[in-house]
């Protein structure tokens, strides 16, 4: 596939881009690590970037930009849910990333696992459990280990392992600051391989291993220099490789996703690939997984940059489907 370059993005009309970032999100800080860099990028090859913060002040400070493009670094909360989206959508805005529907759906691992178990996509066995209702540990048929977990957060943030049944109330309690759902799912013994999509083709995969005194792929794993390994391309034999792009491809249109995705799975004991959640906006810091899948693809950080400013569109934009590069 032809590389997307500078002067194809401005044939586009794409001159002036707004990266919006922060707002009210738990991941608020690491949105505005993204942010910086793609706004250094993107400034560096002569595009006029201006960055935002996703919160009050952005419905009367965007227009006054008047911005070819939204650049969504934005991570959880109202920047992938579907709601910055619907917002960029009532402005006629174009912006990178998905659509409102497939970025709520992404964003609730509830619904996205129900559509991907319907397709015949391995997910774990999983409670979910309201906040505000009575919380019951004989409720969980399956025995621990446990996951713990918001329904609807990221970088594993209010995420336990929880190794008793008589531990779950407090890691529940936790995990319910930060979303009116919680999960507890089924830990599932394994390797952690995270896969992408980037334009509606599979871009590559990388296996990470948390250091040694992390229970799983914590939010310091992700984010702290050397808080994990990453083995990318992935040492994975042909059909297993084979398995987890079409996961992954199938992830991506089940939700009818676009731009770019990324897939988080466990390879268990069976050979299987377990998926645990789509990101719909990946990291884009230092330290984050799509741009190091994307250099082992060939790709430098500018070139991911200008393939998302490509697909950026509004989701009335049907002719920009399917287009070409």
């Amino acid at each position: 596939m032809e590389r997307v370059t500078v002067s194809r993005v401005r044939e586009k009309g794409i001159n002036k881009v707004a990266v919006l970032c922060g707002g009210e999100s738990e991941e608020a800080q690491v949105s505005r690590v993204s942010s910086q860099a793609v706004s250094g990028a993107l400034s560096q090859v002569g595009f006029e970037v201006r960055e935002f913060e996703a919160d009050r002040t952005l419905a009367q400070a965007l227009p006054d930009f008047s911005p070819d493009v939204a650049f969504l670094a934005t991570h959880g909360g109202v920047g992938e849910n579907g709601t910055l989206q619907g917002f960029l959508e009532t402005m006629k805005i174009p912006y990178t990333g998905s659509g409102v529907l497939g970025s709520a759906i992404g964003m609730s691992k509830m619904r996205s696992r129900a559509l991907f178990r319907e397709r015949g996509l391995a997910v774990p066995l999983t409670y979910a459990h309201r906040m505000g209702a009575s919380f019951r540990t004989d409720s969980i048929s399956f025995d621990p280990p446990y996951m713990v977990k918001p329904e609807s957060g990221g970088s594993s943030i209010g995420v336990r392992r929880v190794e008793r049944r008589e531990d779950l109330s407090a890691a529940v309690f936790e995990a319910g600051q930060y979303s009116a759902w919680v999960l507890v799912e089924q830990c599932i013994p394994g390797r952690e391989i995270q896969s992408a999509v980037l334009s509606d083709r599979f871009l590559g995969a990388i296996e990470i291993i948390p250091r040694g005194d992390e229970p799983f792929y914590t939010y310091a794993s992700k984010y702290a220099p050397g808080g994990s390994r990453h083995i990318c391309p992935v040492p994975l034999p042909g059909s297993l490789m084979e398995d987890l792009s079409e996961a992954t491809l199938e992830a991506h249109r089940i939700l009818e996703l676009r731009g770019c995705s990324r897939l988080d799975t466990i390879l268990n004991e069976e050979g299987v690939f377990v998926v645990l959640e789509v990101n719909t906006l990946p990291g884009l810091t230092p330290t984050s997984l799509l741009p190091e899948i994307a250099a082992h693809a060939g790709l430098s950080f500018t070139d991911l940059l200008l393939e998302l400013l490509w697909t950026a569109r509004l989701d009335g934009d049907r002719s920009a489907v399917h287009a070409g590069f």
